[in-house]
């Protein structure tokens, strides 16, 4: 704004014409700029400020302001690959727990398939074994001694055969029952170790949510230094000092539209007031 423009809008804010609210915004505005445009030129410079006496304290604070945050944003670094790598064995867990299960049950399966046969194979042995006890039981006299004792031989294996399907299957349920109880062990362990390995997680987690914190608080701080060294150069920038004049050419410094923008702001303020 101008100063012709700023004395035309006084005169009509006189008689009661003025957008106050328009004005706050705009002086809002160009404070902001301001402010940024110092924050900018501090962050640029203040590596080279060490020569100038009154901004030597702000480039000591600087320098160790910026060290802190190099080391822990370097300790950040390894926290996060820390915890990357507790995520990918959180995944291996996860995975080779799912192979583990997956081949127990594959296994169980397979021995359901063969408790169904051998209940059928029992069933099927255990109704021969009728039918031949008919054959020589309750026989009258005139059948030959031979046939009954072929038969009651031939009952005897069978019943043998008995026997043994019938041990076979309480062995092959023994077996179920132990696939049962390593599904529960498999399914205890990887619950475990996938809870404290998240509970490493979760602290590394929270430690790289502080170090962010406190790199955040430590970007806050060298700001408002930024903010210290624009203001200086920005109000210093006529003076004889080589190291200033140095920094004038380096970096095409002008006083000038920073001036400019100053009082367009404070045009805005008292037209706002």
């Amino acid at each position: 704004m101008t100063i012709f423009g700023f004395i035309l809008r006084r005169i009509i804010k006189e008689i009661g014409i003025c957008n106050r609210q328009e004005h706050s915004k705009r002086a809002s505005k160009l404070s902001q700029k301001i402010t940024n445009a110092k924050v900018h030129l501090g962050s640029l410079v203040w590596e080279e400020i060490n020569e100038i006496s009154d901004l030597k304290e702000v480039y000591l604070e600087l320098k160790s302001l910026t060290k802190k945050q190099e080391n822990i944003k370097s300790a950040q670094v390894e926290f996060i690959e820390s915890n990357n790598e507790l995520k990918l064995k959180v995944e291996k867990i996860e995975f080779d727990s799912t192979q583990n299960i997956n081949l127990t049950y594959k296994e169980k399966g397979d021995l359901s398939l063969e408790l169904s046969e051998l209940k059928k194979q029992i069933h099927e042995t255990e109704e021969e074994c009728k039918k031949i006890r008919k054959r020589f039981i309750g026989v009258d006299n005139s059948q030959e001694n031979e046939t009954v004792e072929t038969f009651k031989s031939l009952y005897t294996k069978e019943r043998q055969k008995l026997v043994n399907l019938r041990l076979e299957l309480e062995e092959k349920n023994k077996l179920i029952k132990k696939l049962n109880e390593k599904l529960n062990k498999i399914l205890e362990a990887t619950k475990l170790e996938i809870s404290e390995t998240m509970n490493e997680v979760s602290k590394a987690s929270k430690k790289v949510a502080s170090q962010s914190a406190e790199i955040e608080a430590i970007e806050s701080s060298k700001k408002e230094f930024f903010i210290d060294i624009g203001t200086f150069i920005f109000k210093n920038l006529e003076s004889s000092d080589p190291n200033l004049q140095s920094l004038k050419e380096k970096y095409k410094l002008s006083s000038r539209g920073h001036k400019q923008l100053i009082q367009s702001m404070d045009h805005h303020s008292i037209l706002a007031s």
